[in-house]
């Protein structure tokens, strides 16, 4: 299993706008990341496992409406 660790804060900064930018464009609902620890990535054949540690800041009427669209 190959595995690839992202902590550069430049890299994560542009991770940040992009992830932010999707969910955005996907479910309407703005915010603003915060990566805690480098972004590790796992590649085992054709799957690719994410793990993210991060927190993000967003207005309670985006989370209602996150929430909202979610469940």
């Amino acid at each position: 299993m190959d595995e690839v660790k992202i902590g550069s804060g430049f890299i994560q900064g542009i991770l940040t706008k992009i992830i932010a930018k999707a969910v955005a464009k996907k479910l309407g609902v703005n915010l603003n990341l915060n990566f805690n620890d480098p972004i590790t990535v796992k590649f085992d054949g054709e799957q690719a496992i994410v793990h993210l540690n991060a927190n993000a800041k967003l207005s309670k009427e985006d989370l209602g409406k996150l929430v909202k669209d979610l469940v």
